[in-house]
């Protein structure tokens, strides 16, 4: 049999808010690190045909200068998307019994909303945009932009 070529792919692209508030810390070398999880809703069908929902929890870590910024612009509840990579991670717990943790390895972090952490910055409501004065119907050539 033909060895098969198998692309070597692990991709990942969530969106989600986050579920606690990011404590930002640093390996002994220096290195920024966070780590955090998102929430995102799942809805399906059940045997009676109903709509359900269910949330799934994913653990991502942001490394380096990604792990600082989003510290910086996003909290609990921020809503962010996340594309990076599917890693495993093993250890033996305190009881003795080995572990396997599945997480997402950032490499890029957009939040899809702005929130200071400190904050300040405006947070009142822009005003609506105010409805156009009414015209008489008539168009002249003032009135064509081009």
């Amino acid at each position: 049999m033909a060895d098969l070529k198998v692309p070597r792919l692990n991709r990942v692209l969530i969106a989600g808010r986050i579920t606690k508030d990011l404590e930002l810390k640093y390996t002994p070398k220096g290195t920024a690190v966070v780590n955090f999880s998102v929430a995102m809703d799942k809805r399906y069908k059940d045997d009676s045909d109903q709509w359900q929902s269910s949330s799934i929890f994913l653990d991502v870590v942001a490394w380096n200068q990604q792990a600082e910024t989003i510290c910086k612009m996003a909290s609990k509840g921020t809503a962010i998307l996340v594309e990076g990579r599917i890693d495993v991670r093993s250890y033996v717990d305190q009881n003795n019994n080995n572990r396997k943790v599945f997480e997402i390895i950032a490499d890029y972090i957009q939040t899809l909303e702005w929130k200071p952490r400190d904050g300040s910055g405006d947070n009142q409501e822009a005003p609506l945009p105010q409805e156009p004065p009414q015209s008489s119907g008539e168009t002249t050539n003032d009135d064509v932009p081009f």
